[in-house]
């Protein structure tokens, strides 16, 4: 049987560096992109936003106010797909209000800490003015929304927007 030489003996460089093929070079070359912004010079698409009875009221409604507002002052438009995001962003700010719910009520009320931690399961950190319609993947764009009627919201919207030039210039309507 051959013995094994230690780790720091081993031969290091052996193995040749891959080489670097059209996916790689066209990820680079997209990354190195200009980012997307409002062309003006696109007719301006209206989407429509139907409520549904699922949504919970009053989080659907600060959600569309604020896209309205948006949309009112000439901010929104398709941006590219996909959209980049980092992921960590909304899972550290569910953790952080995880653990202030914790850190107030735990142990003096374990209910209360418990009942919204519970509560908490059900919500979605979302970006308020969404990703997809140019806004920035920052914790200062974040709110809790239930998870059903941020996937609902978000997925109406995507639904019209997908085959639109980049850019669009987007205007948003409620439909009850």
């Amino acid at each position: 049987m051959p013995s094994r030489a230690p780790k720091s003996s081993k031969k290091r460089g052996g193995a040749g560096k891959p080489k670097v093929g059209k996916g790689v070079r066209a990820a680079v070359k997209k990354a190195a992109a200009k980012p997307v912004v409002r062309n003006n010079d696109l007719p301006e698409v209206t989407i429509k936003v139907q409520r549904k009875s699922f949504h919970a009221r009053g989080q659907f409604d600060r959600k569309m106010n604020a896209l309205k507002k948006l949309s009112d002052e000439g901010k929104l438009f398709k941006q590219a797909n996909p959209v980049a995001r980092d992921k960590k962003i909304t899972a550290d700010y569910k953790k952080r209000i995880r653990q202030k719910i914790f850190d107030k009520y735990w142990p003096h009320d374990k209910k209360m800490a418990n009942a919204l931690a519970a509560r908490l399961r059900k919500q979605q950190p979302d970006h308020v003015w969404e990703l997809q319609l140019g806004g920035a993947d920052d914790v200062s764009n974040l709110k809790l929304l239930d998870g059903r009627t941020n996937w609902d919201v978000g997925g109406q919207i995507w639904r019209q927007i997908m085959n639109l030039p980049d850019g669009t210039p987007i205007r948003i309507e409620v439909v009850d």
